[in-house]
């Protein structure tokens, strides 16, 4: 996906006027970048359960196969070393693995909680405060404030318009982060390490 000349100049209109050293050429590959992987990031919670049954079932049968089969070489049946190798090293761990990945996904998706649409934020965050030079930061006004509007102006670049998070739920995300507080699954927060960046190269300019 890229960022169209048009979608470009509404983005640039929404949010108004740009810090001084703001890199709007950089910006916009990173966000033609953001929004181009979120689609593959989405999960759908049934597809999720269905594939964790799956993975579940194809681990017990395995698991059960290889019981059997120990019996019947204990019983005298010709010990196969490669049949055994291939339950011990490769079928069982994999079935494993994956039964455990999506178990985590299912629970990562529980309720009301989407990882995709927080990594979503996370980015357009990042890029704002990096590459547009902007403030983590939101205003009591109806608009929220420029952060605000540009997180909108991005989003409804890839949702339709209904799913477009309203001015109170960016607006609350926002100071959310800027108080140093996780979203959702993400402790690790690269919005805050831009922010503080930032920051650094402002001091470091009113000391020239």
């Amino acid at each position: 996906m890229s960022v169209s000349d048009s979608d470009w100049y509404t983005i640039l209109e929404t949010v108004g006027s740009l810090p001084k050293g703001a890199r709007r050429v950089r910006a916009r590959r990173e966000l033609a970048k953001c929004l181009r992987a979120y689609p593959s990031l989405r999960q759908d919670r049934a597809k999720l359960r269905a594939a964790q049954a799956r993975w579940q079932r194809i681990h017990m049968l395995a698991t059960e196969l290889h019981a059997m089969l120990t019996k019947e070489w204990q019983r005298g049946w010709t010990y196969n070393a490669l049949v055994d190798d291939a339950f011990k090293k490769y079928l069982l761990p994999s079935t494993a693995i994956w039964t455990g990945h999506l178990a985590l996904r299912v629970r990562d998706h529980k309720g009301r909680r989407d990882p995709a649409r927080e990594w979503l934020y996370l980015e357009l965050l990042h890029i704002w405060i990096y590459y547009f030079r902007g403030e983590l930061r939101a205003s009591t006004g109806a608009t929220g404030g420029p952060c605000v509007r540009f997180v909108r102006a991005a989003m409804a670049l890839v949702l339709p318009a209904d799913k477009v998070p309203r001015v109170p739920t960016v607006r609350r995300i926002v100071r959310q982060l800027a108080h140093g507080k996780p979203l959702g699954l993400f402790h690790f927060d690269s919005v805050m390490r831009a922010a503080r960046a930032a920051n650094r190269r402002d001091q470091s300019r009113l000391k020239e």
